[in-house]
């Protein structure tokens, strides 16, 4: 018996050299908490970022570091596009300052209770992972009650480091939330808004935000929201304007506005007939996101089209002035692919008023049951700031690309200017002359009433069902959505189209004058008896 404790005590010397001074505990020692954020990141969350940061990252990832136990910083605000990070960096955000200790009680706020749950969720398994456990093994391990109890699930985890990650939604009530003797000093917010909520129900959830949950924080919460835009009156809406604008949210006055940044800053795309049917192609634009190449844009674009690509990426929520004379519902309406054997085909041309755009839309008209029928074919008007030579050059390429029968001009407001521009300008290849300004058909019309009044029969043809868009026209489309009769400037693109569906004879009295054609197309005849779409023109301006 002696022999065998003699050997016992000689085997737990052996071995005593293994275990840590201070008793039981882990036997894999663990590794230095990186000194900047960047390692931190890189190390910690390895499996959730692997496109390099793009700066309104950094800028997030930089507010994030300077939070100290006991600091109030300024509110964040960030207004990014789908898919570019803003919910994985917050989630992350709130992992990195639970697993330092800089925050004790994070509140993660959504628009309903399963949003806020799968938002917590996410974070647990950050907190539960490898990755963190290398350098804060406690933050992944619940807290253990003295009667065994443990709080870790789907809207709540209390690490046994003392941190707590708590789920909201907005209906739920949490006027004075706490846990034991602690106040929120971490609040979240993400996903609150919803592409349809009403005026009432967006007034009900900032109503709990300001009524219950930033009151509930403590005197040195962090307050973090991120969001893209939604819709015109939403709660992010509010808070991306600036203190004191119009409409900008009265509470977190002190925030910090990252955006909105869009996906594609500068974004222009059309549709073209490519191989396999046809395809939306990004012409003209720079993203600022590293890791989303244009062609990785372009692919979201058709996958979700650019309807929802321009809401939920490019924070374009102009909604539908009420008082406009046509609203995205009239135009959808409408909207076609393709388009009949035309009659005529024209270009309406506006000419720019000071740095305004030159607008320029093509058309034409074909006969539909006994009806003449307008088809928009292409809105190719020139930037603002472009010389006349410029603008004029555009004219006369889309007059060639649309194989066009006329111009019309309006007579009132430099009418005699632009047509003298026109004649004068031609459009050469090589030297070769492809079209000549002084041989077009160029047909001058005259509003001899108010803008409004010229306009509206236009609208009209449209709410009847006679006017089609072949194709999408973004920025034509949002002045006729936004423009309101009465303003005393209407846009350029919304006229060039009143002028190219006035010259075709497809609107009644209105108060416009078509004057007698000037022909300068004696030397050339085209066969225009059967026209058919080569593809949907609609650049995203």
């Amino acid at each position: 018996m002696l022999g065998s404790l003699q050997e016992i005590d000689k085997f737990i010397a052996s071995i005593d050299h293994w275990l840590p001074e201070d008793g039981l505990g882990p036997m894999v020692e663990l590794k230095p908490v990186p000194d900047t954020w960047r390692e931190r990141v890189r190390e910690m969350f390895a499996s959730y970022f692997w496109h390099p940061f793009s700066e309104p990252h950094v800028e997030m990832w930089r507010w994030v570091d300077a939070i100290e136990l006991d600091s109030a910083p300024q509110p964040f605000c960030a207004f990014w596009p789908r898919g570019r990070g803003k919910s994985t960096v917050a989630e992350a955000a709130v992992a990195d300052l639970c697993a330092r200790k800089m925050r004790i009680y994070a509140m993660y706020v959504s628009g309903t209770q399963d949003q806020a749950d799968k938002h917590v969720q996410t974070i647990a398994r950050m907190l539960e992972s490898a990755d963190i456990a290398q350098f804060f093994p406690d933050v992944g391990k619940p807290l253990i009650g003295k009667n065994g109890s443990r709080t870790w699930n789907r809207s709540i985890v209390t690490a046994s480091n003392g941190v707590t990650v708590e789920a909201i939604g907005l209906n739920k009530a949490v006027r004075g939330q706490k846990i034991d003797w602690a106040r929120p000093d971490l609040i979240v917010f993400d996903d609150v808004d919803e592409k349809h909520d009403t005026e009432h129900a967006t007034e009900k959830k900032e109503q709990i935000m300001t009524d219950s949950i930033l009151p509930a924080g403590a005197a040195n919460c962090a307050v973090l929201f991120v969001q893209n835009l939604i819709h015109a009156d939403s709660i992010a809406s509010k808070l991306a304007k600036s203190p004191g604008e119009a409409e900008a949210a009265g509470y977190l006055m002190d925030r910090i506005i990252s955006g909105p940044f869009p996906a594609i800053e500068e974004l222009e795309y059309e549709a073209r007939q490519v191989a396999d049917g046809m395809r939306w192609i990004i012409t003209e634009g720079r993203s600022i996101w590293r890791g989303f190449s244009l062609d990785t844009c372009e692919r979201e674009i058709n996958r979700v089209g650019p309807t929802s690509y321009l809401l939920e990426s490019q924070h374009e929520v102009d909604t539908d002035n009420p008082n406009a004379l046509l609203s995205e519902e009239d135009f959808d309406r409408t909207r076609m692919t393709e388009h009949p054997d035309l009659a005529r085909v024209a270009i309406g041309v506006d000419p720019p008023g000071g740095a305004t755009e030159c607008g320029i839309v093509c058309g034409g008209k074909a006969k539909v049951d006994g009806d003449w029928h307008g088809y928009t074919l292409e809105d190719a008007s020139a930037p603002a700031g472009c010389s006349p030579e410029e603008w004029a050059l555009a004219v006369l390429k889309c007059y060639h690309r649309n194989k066009a029968d006329a111009i019309y001009v309006e007579k009132n407001y430099g009418g005699d200017m632009v047509e003298s521009t026109i004649r004068q300008t031609k459009w050469k290849d090589d030297g070769r002359v492809i079209v000549d300004g002084s041989k077009v058909k160029i047909v001058t019309v005259w509003a001899t009433r108010g803008k409004q009044v010229r306009a509206e029969p236009v609208g009209v043809v449209f709410e009847q069902g006679r006017g089609h868009h072949v194709g999408h026209f973004p920025a034509l489309e949002k002045e006729w959505r936004q423009w309101e009769p009465g303003d005393s400037e209407s846009p350029n693109r919304l006229d060039a189209e009143v002028w190219l569906y006035t010259g075709l004879e497809l609107i009644g009295e209105s108060g416009i004058k078509v004057a007698q054609a000037n022909l300068y197309e004696a030397d050339e005849r085209r066969d225009r008896r059967s026209r058919r779409s080569g593809g949907l023109y609609g650049s995203r301006r």
